[in-house]
């Protein structure tokens, strides 16, 4: 074979690895924009389906109709907004909202492929092409799971991106002509420099020859210097150029990639930041709700608690006078009967009507039963009042035991046997503990919230095994840890936390119980008041059908 037939074989073969890495590097750039563009639409459906589960839950109190028509009317103003077909569904694929009102309660079947029941099984986003009468050309959809706050799936979100795909390929189609346009001028370049260069002396070719394997190895820094003036050095200067585009269309398209990139990881920090400032505007909102409330409840106590205090002082100070009173004058009415014995008739008669010795014996009963009832009034308000302390907003030196025993007479009616469950017994074991230094109000709190939820594990351990012969308990014990910390443990026997929850019980909104009867808040509120207010330490220590403790560890000073 000839050298001009060698060189004009090499340089066409030139021309089609040029053209192959044209091919590689278009198709590269079509997919990552195809990527990008998916991975936008992904995120902008989770956000919609976010902030749309989020509308639900705070109408959660509504009606299913009123919550679909909300539902509707949030994927309407979205659409406007978007000028974009987003579709919301059940887990069955029934459309709950939809652009258009006509679809809403029919079945979403336009994923021939069944993506959408797929995404709601397995929780992975998946993106397919609808084609329909309406849309002839297909429209490019995404859809991702529909999920609560605690992780559920209970739906789909179908998100449309057509434009954003095709802004996006649009963009790519640019780099893509480009590099098409470089590749098959090297193309041509190639086979001309070959026939021209075949009649040139082998060297140059050679060197050319091997500029031109190292550049299709995609050594793009790769330049020829051959100077002559005849073909083969407008060649060179031609493939130096060539070299010159490739290099640069290739560190555009990383510039443009890492950008890319760049956009993305904001993106998705943003919407990280994003959604804790609402997690913490959520937890923040409903600390300050809870806590005006108890604040509230504090000062309804302590006005009750005075006003009450005031007549029942007053009825305590004179029944010592009415008994003094009252005495004197049975006394009376004795003397009376000792020197006057038959009297006449009428008297007589009616002392037998009113039961004369009876109401003599009786009477003095009857007040020393009226002083302990007032006597066990004033001590109730007396707890009240010392429970009431929600607003003092200082730290006071306090018995810590008067709070709990408040506490106590305040849960007493739910203590005491009745009818649906049997008596729960308190035991307290107290230590010999100097006073400390706290905010009252809210320590009473903490104490409220424990024991009631203690109570409530009972009841319903009770309720669901209606076992008589196993004794309810609540044991209540303080102690000094050396001589700087105070411990307070408070202990029920009842059925104990699964082992799988226990991590999450002051965790923000989470609760056992059924909806409506706790808010979640309680034992989050009680973290909070124990390790932020007190600098101290809140601990649960629980096992399954044998019972749970909270340890409480304050400093005695603050």
């Amino acid at each position: 074979m000839k050298i001009s037939q060698k060189l004009v074989l090499g340089f066409l073969s030139i021309a089609v690895l040029t053209e192959l890495v044209g091919a590689i590097a278009a198709n590269q750039q079509s997919q990552t924009a195809k990527y990008l563009a998916q991975e936008e639409a992904r995120k902008l459906a989770e956000i919609l389906g976010y902030f749309a589960n989020h509308e639900l839950e705070e109408r959660k109190a509504s009606s299913r109709d009123e919550m679909l028509a909300h539902l509707g009317r949030h994927v309407q103003m979205l659409h406007q907004q978007q000028q974009r077909d987003i579709v919301i569904v059940d887990r069955n694929k029934v459309i709950l909202a939809d652009a258009i009102p006509q679809n809403v309660n029919t079945k979403f079947d336009h994923d021939l492929g069944n993506e959408v029941g797929k995404t709601i099984q397995d929780g992975k986003a998946r993106s397919f092409v609808e084609t329909s009468p309406d849309y002839p050309k297909g429209i490019q959809l995404i859809v991702v799971p529909f999920k609560t706050h605690e992780g559920e799936t209970i739906g789909g979100v179908i998100l449309e991106y057509t434009p954003l795909y095709n802004q996006a390929m649009a963009t790519a189609k640019k780099s893509i002509v480009t590099i098409s346009i470089i590749s098959l001028a090297c193309g041509v370049v190639a086979l001309v420099a070959g026939y021209l260069i075949s009649r040139s002396i082998s060297k140059p070719i050679r060197q050319l020859q091997k500029a031109v394997l190292n550049l299709a190895e995609v050594h793009l820094h790769t330049r020829v210097s051959i100077h002559s003036q005849n073909e083969i050095g407008d060649l060179a200067t031609s493939f130096n150029k060539m070299a010159d585009q490739l290099q640069q269309s290739r560190t555009e398209l990383v510039n443009t990639n890492e950008k890319l990139w760049d956009e993305i990881a904001d993106r998705k920090q943003a919407e990280a930041e994003l959604q804790q400032a609402l997690n913490d505007l959520q937890k923040t909102q409903t600390q300050l709700i809870q806590t005006e409330k108890m604040s509230s409840l504090g000062q309804l106590v302590a006005g009750i608690a005075h006003e009450i205090n005031n007549p029942v002082n007053f009825i305590h100070g004179n029944i010592d006078y009415v008994q003094e009173y009252t005495q004197e004058l049975i006394n009376f009415v004795k003397l009376y009967q000792k020197y006057h014995p038959d009297s006449i008739a009428d008297i007589q008669a009616k002392a037998e009507e009113i039961d004369l010795a009876f109401l003599l014996a009786d009477l003095p009963k009857i007040l020393d039963s009226m002083t302990i009832g007032t006597e066990r009034i004033r001590q109730i308000v007396l707890s009240l009042r010392n429970f009431s302390r929600m607003d003092e907003a200082e730290y006071k030196a306090v018995d810590i035991h008067e709070g709990i025993d408040s506490t106590l007479l305040i849960l007493q009616h739910r203590l005491k046997a009745k009818p649906e469950h049997p008596e729960i017994e308190v035991t307290k074991d107290y230590g010999n503990l100097p006073l400390l230094e706290c905010y009252p109000g809210q320590l009473n709190q903490v104490f409220m919230n424990i024991l009631v939820n203690a109570i409530d594990a009972l009841e319903e351990d009770y309720r669901r095994h209606d076992t008589k012969d196993h004794p309810r308990q609540i044991t209540i014990r303080t102690s000094l840890v050396g001589s700087l910390w105070v411990k307070i443990a408070i202990a029920d026997n009842g059925p104990g936390i699964p082992e799988q929850i226990q991590h999450r019980i002051f965790d923000p909104f989470f609760t056992t119980k059924p909806v409506g009867k706790g808010t979640g808040m309680g034992m989050s509120i009680s973290y909070q008041i124990i390790t932020e207010k007190h600098r101290g330490k809140l601990e649960c220590f629980s096992t399954p059908n044998q019972g749970t403790e909270f340890v409480i560890e304050i400093p005695i000073r603050q």
